[in-house]
């Protein structure tokens, strides 16, 4: 076999060495074997190795997603005239082409339960009906993808917060590790802890949110003591709080399920 597994079950290594696999010829004869978008073109091929290895709903997603990302790289690279080989070209504009007729291919193989799948077409299509069956799917699976709740808890806090606190509070049980979080998790637990008044809390998630998301630690002093009027000693607590949940702990990061009352 000519690439590895890691603990999850799912293929690693290059694009080359998973090619080198004749099992894999059709995944890889489907993308643009070219200079461009090389890294796209790996995430692709892996993706749609562990969709085919391991066909869950979940896997079936990120693959239409990676696919996605694929198509659009490869639709808005731009070349100098004089580089473009007119092999790469052919390639390029016949991979464009392929990709949604493999996507329509794995939506029709997936099977059961599909809350993600619906929710891609719903993105795609606009179509109600989709997103009623993402939202009826999701209390029928006990495993979602996050991309699930993020969307849905978008969507509700647009008529309430409340009811989006749920779908957070939802999706933070079900999440293993912080900083497997969506950015956009972060980001409504520090407006919703503003709206309500809780500071302390807000500036604990601001700090994690620089820690695991902009990779610029630090809480915003300056907007918490002169615009929520946060004593300084408050403030130290704050983000002594977020220093030890992310210093005390291992290599594989913060479980929600121990911070559940000091974020929560």
């Amino acid at each position: 076999m000519a690439c590895s597994k890691d603990e999850t079950g799912e293929v690693t290594g290059s694009a080359v060495m998973l090619c080198t696999d004749a099992q894999n010829k059709k995944i890889c004869d489907l993308t643009h074997d070219g200079a461009l978008c090389g890294l796209p073109r790996a995430d692709t091929i892996r993706a749609l190795i562990n969709q085919k290895r391991i066909p869950t709903v979940k896997n079936s997603y990120i693959a239409l997603t990676v696919l996605d990302k694929y198509k659009a790289c490869l639709e808005n690279v731009v070349l100098a005239q004089s580089s473009i080989q007119k092999s790469d070209e052919i390639s390029r504009f016949s991979t464009i082409a392929n990709i949604p007729k493999f996507q329509d291919k794995i939506v029709k193989e997936t099977k059961g339960v599909r809350p993600e799948i619906n929710l891609w077409l719903y993105q795609k299509t606009g179509n109600t009906d989709y997103w009623e069956s993402m939202v009826n799917g999701v209390d029928l699976k006990d495993d979602v993808h996050q991309d699930v709740y993020t969307v849905m808890m978008a969507k509700a806090a647009t008529r309430s917060m409340d009811e989006a606190r749920k779908i957070a509070d939802l999706l933070l049980d079900r999440t293993e590790f912080l900083n497997d979080l969506a950015p956009e998790v972060f980001e409504f637990y520090i407006m919703y802890n503003l709206k309500n008044q809780d500071n302390f809390k807000a500036a604990v998630w601001h700090g994690l949110y620089t820690e695991y998301i902009k990779e610029n630690p630090g809480i915003n002093t300056r907007y918490f003591k002169f615009h929520r009027k946060m004593a300084s000693s408050t403030l130290d607590k704050a983000q002594n709080l977020v220093d030890s949940i992310v210093f005390d702990t291992n290599w594989k990061g913060v479980r929600v399920k121990e911070l559940r009352n000091a974020l929560m």
